[in-house]
């Protein structure tokens, strides 16, 4: 058995992380640009900022990133 630093690097786990990041900030991105929108405001750079950054944060960190985000989102109580 392999260890672990000798293990192939999982890209389907990437890029699947990766695009699920992508939407998560394109939808954050989204809400943002609708709740602070004034005149002038670019929608292009409210939403490709937070996409570009959490799909790289996603894919680069994976599961440990998902599990940071989701137990720091699950604080704040939105879904009790």
């Amino acid at each position: 058995m392999p260890r672990p630093s000798e293990q192939p690097y999982d890209w389907q786990r990437f890029w699947i992380h990766f695009v699920f990041g992508a939407l998560l900030g394109a939808l954050i991105g989204i809400v943002f640009w609708f709740r602070a929108w004034y005149p002038g405001l670019s929608a292009w750079r409210c939403i490709a900022i937070p996409s570009l950054a959490l799909a790289l944060l996603g894919g680069i960190y994976g599961d440990w990133f998902w599990e940071r985000l989701l137990t720091f989102i699950g604080r704040w109580g939105w879904w009790v």
